[in-house]
């Protein structure tokens, strides 16, 4: 099943090293079948605590692919160009969708303020 890597930029702190990033982070993703959906394109935000400067979102085949990315020295190399220039957020997540029961499991037993079970 594909994963989606998420990029979150909150704030450029220096521009010219992610611009650095970016020309030493395009290659880590030969040979992984990764598909870049969005890069830094423009987006509408909804409801969003905090600012956003730009989002990415990369598909890979599998959760597996992903993090062998995110953990490979040609990543890690590349992404000392990153540090400092921007706070970013970023996580994996698979696709596909859970049961509404299932979902978020480290909180079942948690009521809502109503008493409630949550929604």
């Amino acid at each position: 099943m594909p994963a989606y890597l998420i990029a979150l930029n909150r704030t450029l702190r220096d521009r010219r090293k992610l611009e650095e990033y970016w020309k030493a982070v395009g290659p880590t993703f030969e040979g992984l079948g990764a598909k870049r959906l969005a890069i830094y394109t423009p987006l509408v935000l909804l409801e969003m605590v905090g600012p956003l400067d730009g989002a990415v979102v990369i598909e890979f085949p599998d959760v597996e692919t992903a993090k062998g990315w995110y953990e490979s020295p040609a990543y890690q190399d590349a992404k000392q160009y990153r540090n400092g220039a921007a706070d970013v957020e970023m996580f994996i997540i698979d696709g596909g969708t859970v049961r509404p029961e299932d979902r978020i499991p480290h909180k079942l037993g948690l009521l809502s303020k109503s008493g409630g079970a949550g929604a």
